[in-house]
């Protein structure tokens, strides 16, 4: 079975690549706060580096920080730590973002008309298609009418599938927070 941690990470990698993964296993480790400095000591990287990795986690909900002002010098302090209570927030927000995309998809099928090449599947817009006499760019051959049904039946499938999952799951977070 996998841990909370390990689906943490994986989610991370899956979203943002191998490259982050070493400061967020450093402050999981870690289970308190730190400060970019101290990642960066810890994992022998440039600080600025560690900043980089921290926004790109920070934008996704990865990680947070709360900032301090130092006393002596006047400049701020990051102290940052993981999320790892938000990841169904986190899949949330990816599942809303790939259902606006599927919609635009969706959309752009219904107010287009398609045409395909039957020798290598390349499809066209009718724009397209109109500007290039019907003839395949790649091949030469005639373009036939593509209907798109199967297509806006799949995306609407998937919309409502994933429209389902954020309800429930929505659901589910409401009534655990009362």
């Amino acid at each position: 079975m996998v841990n909370a941690e390990d689906l943490f990470i994986n989610l991370a990698k899956s979203l943002l690549g191998d490259d982050v993964i070493d400061v967020l296993r450093i402050l999981l480790d870690k289970g308190t706060e730190m400060t970019d400095e101290e990642i960066a000591n810890q994992l022998n990287i440039k600080v600025n580096d560690v900043r980089k990795k921290l926004n790109l986690l920070e934008e996704q909900g990865f990680v947070s920080y709360r900032k301090t002002r130092d006393k002596d010098s006047g400049w701020f302090i990051y102290y940052w730590k993981p999320n790892i209570d938000q990841i169904n927030e986190i899949l949330l927000n990816r599942k809303r973002l790939i259902l606006d995309k599927l919609k635009t998809r969706l959309e752009y099928e219904k107010n287009n008309t398609f045409f395909i090449c039957p020798q290598d599947n390349s499809r066209y817009s009718f724009e397209e298609a109109f500007e290039n006499e019907f003839k395949c760019l790649k091949c030469g051959s005639q373009l036939t009418y593509y209907d798109t049904d199967k297509i806006k039946s799949f995306l609407e499938q998937k919309i409502r599938q994933i429209e389902e999952e954020i309800d429930k799951e929505t659901k589910l977070g409401a009534n655990k927070n009362h």
